[in-house]
């Protein structure tokens, strides 16, 4: 009997002696290695540090973003684009002259023409802020020629801002207007060779043409086409590409009604966009 208690007590102990080394393995695999002999706060600082770090990698668990994240690129990064709206409230009389060493004179300041219930300044504007907003969304820095109803810039005053400016691209929005309440539709004004360099004459003359296409796919408007022009004293001074775009007829009374509602501005809107868009894409 004695025999047989010892020999329990010895398979006892050796069970207990096998349970206590394996636990203590176990517990060291989770905490060290062979090379890592630094002290368990001092990796903590180091896995902090490292964190940090715009080139580290990190965990795959670890929902934090880097510090510096890149940021995606947009279609018009980079791109300086001069919004124009046309006109503006300035009763001065000065006149300038249509082109450098020219002799011919056109008023600075013009009032534009009006529909039934706006001007056509205002509709300008309205359409050149909510342009300036949608082509900052996708990278471009624009510049706005007013951003209230008055203005100080005179036609040789918005060219030379987007001249100073280095523009990729200057807009002007603007409305027609005739005697004829039946003449309808969009057209785009463009510079002609006379006074400007043949580049931009070109880019002008490709970016009046996308734009114009885009625009009329847009509002449906009727497609008057593009007009060469060598009188325009916003051209003629310019050394950047240029064009004028003629969203429509306020003086057409179902079309100036059309220019009146945000449905349809924003249409106009998309049109030009998709235009700018289309100008440097495809560069």
């Amino acid at each position: 009997m004695k025999n047989k208690l010892a020999i329990l007590l010895c398979v006892i102990f050796l069970i207990s002696c096998f349970v206590s080394c394996f636990g203590k393995k176990c517990e060291g695999d989770k905490n060290t290695s062979v090379t890592d002999t630094a002290k368990p706060e001092e990796k903590q600082e180091e896995k902090q540090e490292t964190a940090k770090t715009p080139d580290s990698v990190p965990d795959e668990n670890h929902s934090e973003p880097l510090e510096e994240e890149e940021k995606p690129k947009l279609e018009l990064d980079g791109r300086i684009i001069v919004v124009d709206a046309g006109h503006g409230i300035n009763n001065s009389n000065m006149k300038e002259a249509i082109a450098p060493g020219s002799n011919e004179t056109k008023p600075a300041f013009v009032s534009g023409t009006r529909g039934k219930n706006q001007t056509e300044e205002q509709l300008n504007l309205i359409l050149a802020l909510k342009l300036g907003k949608e082509l900052e969304k996708i990278g471009a820095k624009v510049y706005l020629t007013r951003t209230g109803h008055e203005t100080t810039l005179s036609n040789i005053g918005r060219a030379e801002f987007a001249n100073n400016l280095k523009a990729d691209l200057s807009v002007k929005i603007h409305a027609d207007g005739v005697d004829s309440s039946s003449t309808h539709g969009a057209s785009v004004l463009v510079p002609g060779n006379k006074y400007l360099g043949g580049d931009i004459v070109s880019e002008s003359r490709r970016a009046g043409e996308l734009i114009l296409k885009e625009f009329v796919k847009s509002t449906g408007a009727y497609d008057r086409g593009i007009s060469v022009r060598n009188d325009m004293t916003g051209f003629n001074w310019s050394s950047v590409p240029v064009i004028i775009i003629e969203v429509g007829f306020m003086t057409n009374p179902e079309e100036d009604s059309l220019m009146e509602t945000a449905e349809y501005q924003n249409k106009m809107v998309l049109g030009i966009l998709n235009g700018i868009r289309c100008y440097f894409i495809q560069k």
